[in-house]
């Protein structure tokens, strides 16, 4: 059954330019130097959350998995850098979790905690492949303290890239702000029913 509130079409303008300026930062933000990376704001789970949302799935999981394809490809050619294969399904699980909590929802706050919740599940995830594959000799033998000691240095880790522990906030909040204030002035044929989750 579809939403009576929501364009049944892809074409829905607001949605499209924040998810492709953001999309257009996320990739400035994947190809600068680690430097910059650091201290800039982490987007892409609130970004896919966002596009999970606010986008038809045939236009949002292209956009966010293709765009982070494309950096990946870039990044190898250019920096020989590996693909990072575990934000894939990361990624997929914060567009689930738009489409599923959001799509009906404004809430600023059940977007930022989404958000937050989609860079948790990233967290998890990758330091326990870091652990599996082991990355440091320090992870053998595999044990529940060696996986400790794997989230331990996945902490300490974000001490240098503080943009990760920020960003995804401020771009759930920001994003679903903007749409919010906008689709009530300029595009109310993108506005979100008043009935739904808060």
């Amino acid at each position: 059954m579809s939403d009576p509130t929501r364009s049944p079409t892809d074409w829905r303008p607001l949605a499209l330019t924040l998810a492709a300026v953001t999309a257009a930062y996320a990739v400035v933000y994947r190809l600068m130097p680690f430097d910059l990376r650091a201290v800039a704001p982490w987007p892409f789970f609130a970004w896919a959350v966002y596009a999970g949302a606010r986008l038809t799935p045939r236009v949002a999981v292209p956009l966010v998995l293709g765009v982070v394809g494309l950096t990946d490809v870039i990044r190898f050619v250019v920096h020989n850098d590996p693909p990072t294969h575990f934000f894939y399904p990361c990624l997929a699980v914060a567009l689930f979790l738009g489409w599923g909590l959001l799509r009906r929802s404004d809430s600023l706050f059940g977007a930022a905690v989404t958000s937050v919740f989609g860079y948790a599940v990233y967290f998890v995830v990758t330091n326990f492949a870091a652990w599996l594959e082991p990355a440091l000799p320090d992870y053998l033998p595999r044990s529940a303290g060696t996986l400790g000691l794997a989230y331990l240095k996945g902490l300490e880790f974000l001490r240098y890239v503080p943009g990760q522990l920020y960003g995804d906030l401020l771009f759930g909040a920001g994003l679903f702000a903007a749409h919010a204030y906008l689709a009530k002035l300029y595009f109310p044929a993108e506005r979100v029913a008043a009935e739904g989750v808060r």
